[in-house]
């Protein structure tokens, strides 16, 4: 299969983007890697006083953090975050589009209006956002069942979780419209390779 050199999955979580890129990458022989475990990196080598957003879950347990914020203070701190994190990721996208090895590159930090910028700079990176409708969300979520096992109330934590991933998909919709950018939506009844084939055709298109 022929594809760009650095390949961008993004969309909201619990959509998928972790295993699509997973599937994609070893068809193609690239490496992979989440903008989640960037954003780890990042808050182990910064402070809350320098960046603020990505600390926001410090000293407290995330499954209660959730539990304790609004769905609006939610979506505000992961917003905050991803921007704090933009230029770690993407000083990665254009060391690997150059020097270094392929790769994709997965996660809701790859909002469309940065990613989109970096794309027209560079002739061999490509960029895919997933969708899903609201039910498929919530399904997923509930599947997840280690994520918010544990919580003092499971209920609540998915009741702030879900609405907020929610707010996000119906963000990043309208920005991707804005922009003319299309999106592929995940169908309950879509394997990880019906998924990854429609991405190829979206980077090959």
């Amino acid at each position: 299969m022929s594809a760009p050199k650095v390949i961008l999955i993004g969309g909201p979580p619990m959509v998928g983007k972790s295993s699509v890129a997973r599937v994609a990458a070893a068809k193609l022989g690239y490496g992979c890697t989440s903008t989640d475990d960037i954003g780890l990196a990042i808050r182990t080598v910064t402070t809350a006083q320098t960046h603020p957003w990505s600390h926001a879950m410090d000293g407290i347990d995330y499954r209660e953090y959730y539990i304790a914020r609004s769905v609006e203070q939610l979506l505000a701190d992961a917003m905050g975050m991803h921007e704090e994190m933009w230029p770690g990721i993407e000083a990665g996208i254009r060391a690997h589009s150059t020097w270094s090895f392929p790769i994709v590159y997965e996660g809701w930090a790859l909002w469309p209006e940065r990613v989109v910028e970096t794309v027209r700079e560079l002739e061999n990176v490509s960029a895919v956002w997933l969708t899903a409708s609201d039910e498929l969300m919530e399904a997923r979520v509930r599947n997840a069942r280690r994520f918010y096992a544990g919580a003092s109330d499971e209920e609540m934590m998915i009741s702030k979780f879900l609405p907020r991933n929610i707010e996000y998909n119906n963000r990043m919709l309208d920005t991707l419209e804005r922009l003319g950018l299309s999106s592929i939506e995940i169908l309950r009844a879509d394997s990880i390779e019906t998924v990854v084939e429609k991405c190829f055709a979206e980077w090959s298109s």
